[in-house]
């Protein structure tokens, strides 16, 4: 089996995590309603990330995004400092601007927890 992979370049400061708790719901025709949570992993979390430099700081990240293609998970530590299972689907790459170093871009990508058992 592969060794597990940690995630370690740093993205910009002020990324805000998305914390939603997953349910069952059922609603009833007399207006009531019962919820419950569903499963044993019952809060989904992710991070949208932003990473700026020049290319030879997001070549790497980019390698590594394609590397782990979107299903493969990594280790990661969030900006809460805790560390765990995530995954990153689709990234954007744009170039943002050029100067004395050469050109820079921007890179953004959602990192989501991965529940595995």
């Amino acid at each position: 089996m592969a060794q597990l992979k940690t995630f370690h370049f740093p993205p910009r400061y002020g990324s805000a995590g998305e914390f939603e708790p997953v349910v069952r719901e059922v609603q009833f025709g007399d207006g009531y309603r019962q919820v419950t949570g569903d499963g044993i992993n019952s809060e989904k979390e992710s991070w949208p990330l932003t990473f700026s430099g020049p290319w030879k700081f997001v070549e790497p990240i980019v390698a590594f995004l394609r590397e782990h293609n979107g299903y493969r998970s990594f280790q990661w530590r969030n900006p809460l400092y805790q560390l765990g299972l995530y995954n990153a689907g689709a990234f954007t790459l744009t170039p943002t601007f050029a100067n004395a170093q050469g050109r820079n871009y921007t890179l953004t990508v959602t990192f989501t927890r991965a529940n595995h058992p």
